[in-house]
């Protein structure tokens, strides 16, 4: 009798075996499967009878353990801008059902965007994430930081596109450089005021303005509704002095652009900011002077005052600009960086700086706005070679608004939006979760996962950070069934199966025996 169930052991077993296989085989195709493997074990031995040394003999098999291998597959590249796959075994993406707060997870990347702006599985699940600090991405940019990582704000939750519009950016901040022939021979001068002999000769009811100087470089740039605006530098050489070139610029707008209470409406609409550059005799930016409109007459020097600093050193002007759309209305004064290279590592001026351009008049020791032990140069810097002067480098940080064209994924699981102003701008960080024991998680069907006592709750993490593998766009990982594996087990389980019906088929055999010697 116990030959019988030893065999009846191993076709439950063979049999379990040969339905795990087959799922496994079932499954070669399926986006991010993982396969099972099936473990056997021996069943409880009993003492073999007619024995005096305690041989005992085993009374089959059972099936030991069913658990998920967690090897990764290959990758293959996918159509989509979400399609995702990790590059490694540590995480599974965390989903939700909508409307409830049963958390899934899964390595199948199968994700798009539904109408509702949801970034989804091919089920309806919603993909978590963390939102992008837009605040903090923003202030970075504006100071020149560089982030270790995106910042992002709040708890883990749905990916959802909500605005397919990106805002405009008024400008806050203007670099541009230059270089300056020094073989440029000095322009007419002002008898009085020679350092600012070309602010004098501006006049905002000519057209242009001002003319016969030296250099102008002209950027666009974007109030607060995104109207954009030209912002013009001109340039003019006023002395060479022992080895020392110093040049006048003048920073301004169109005068009809102009809605300054201070400014517009005068002679000198348009102009924002005007000073003084020293070059030494190597052609290098070493000192500089910066003064804006401060009082009732911008025609008189003596209005315009020192220009405040920004935390950097760089001078800041102030724009006040008409919309754009309809010149009578008049936007917000728009505080404006202006950098040309050189700055105050202190940010501050010099205590023996001129506090008015009118204090400069002919001395050419008041050109120094900064202490000399505190300028600093950046890498790219105005300078006064002697080759044509021309415009190395200008940019600024504002930007018109823009809709939505595509969506895209990097490396770190960073989801960005290309917009048609042609912004990138990161808007969600995914989610990845790590178990203790991925082995046992539960499946779920729909190639979901959930959690289980034996595999230990999630932690989460972001992609490429800490124990989390990195994350690929347009990229799926198939399954990790091994087709050759799996055949050979096949065949090894079936003939185990045969084997084992051949016991119960000659232990029949034996019972019929034995009962035919007792008739």
């Amino acid at each position: 009798m116990s030959a019988i169930w030893t065999g009846v052991s191993g076709l439950l077993s063979y049999s379990t075996g040969i339905a795990n296989t087959g799922n496994n085989l079932a499954n070669t195709g399926t986006t991010g499967y993982k396969s099972s493997r099936l473990l056997f074990a021996d069943m409880i031995s009993e003492m073999a009878g007619g024995t005096s040394d305690g041989s005992q003999i085993g009374t089959g098999v059972q099936v030991g353990s069913v658990s998920m291998t967690t090897s990764t597959g290959s990758p293959i590249s996918a159509s989509q801008s979400m399609d995702m796959a990790i590059n490694g075994e540590r995480g599974y993406f965390v989903v939700k059902k909508p409307g409830t707060d049963k958390t899934y997870y899964t390595r199948d990347g199968a994700f798009n965007f539904d109408v509702n702006g949801y970034l989804t599985t091919e089920t309806g699940l919603n993909v978590q994430g963390w939102a992008v600090d837009q605040t903090a991405v923003t202030a970075a940019k504006r100071t020149g930081t560089v982030l270790s990582q995106v910042p992002t704000t709040g708890t883990l939750t749905d990916i959802q596109i909500k605005d397919y519009t990106s805002a405009a950016q008024a400008t806050s901040a203007v670099t541009m450089i230059t270089n300056l022939d020094g073989q440029t021979e000095p322009g007419t001068l002002d008898a009085t005021d020679p350092y600012f002999s070309m602010f004098k000769r501006y006049n905002a009811d000519n057209s242009p303005p001002i003319s016969n100087t030296a250099y102008s470089a002209p950027i666009k740039v974007y109030d607060s509704e995104g109207g954009t605006h030209t912002l013009t530098t001109y340039y003019s050489k006023v002395s060479d002095e022992n080895g020392k070139e110093y040049w006048e610029y003048m920073v301004t707008m169109p005068p009809e652009d102009d809605g300054s209470s201070t400014t517009s409406g005068t002679s000198k609409a348009g102009v924002l900011m005007i000073g003084t550059l020293t070059f030494s005799a190597q052609g290098e930016l070493e000192n500089e002077t910066a003064f804006t409109p401060s009082g009732s007459d911008p025609t008189d020097l003596a209005s315009w005052t020192q220009a405040s600093l920004d935390g950097s050193g760089n001078p800041k002007l102030n724009a006040t600009f008409r919309s754009a759309s309809n010149s009578s209305n008049i936007l917000s004064s728009q505080p404006i960086v202006y950098k040309d290279g050189l700055s105050s590592s202190n940010a501050s001026w010099s205590a023996s700086a001129p506090a008015t351009a009118a204090d400069i008049g002919t001395l050419t020791s008041a050109n120094a706005g900064f202490n000399s032990a505190n300028t600093k140069n950046a890498a790219t810097c105005t300078s006064n070679y002697s080759t044509s002067s021309y415009t190395a480098s200008s940019t600024q940080d504002g930007y018109a608004s823009g809709t939505l064209l595509s969506t895209s994924v990097d490396e770190n699981g960073v989801i960005s939006g290309t917009f048609s102003n042609g912004q990138t701008i990161e808007l969600f960080v995914v989610g990845l979760a790590d178990f203790v024991n991925p082995t046992d998680l539960y499946r779920e069907g729909n190639n979901l996962l959930s959690a289980t006592k034996e595999s230990g709750d999630a932690s989460l993490g972001r992609a490429n950070s800490g124990v989390f593998d990195s994350v690929s766009g347009y990229t799926l990982e198939s399954s990790n069934v091994d087709m050759a594996t799996e055949m050979v087990n096949l065949i090894t389980l079936q003939r185990a199966f045969q084997s084992n019906s051949k016991v119960v088929t000659t232990a029949d055999e034996m019972m019929q025996k034995a009962l035919e010697i007792k008739r």
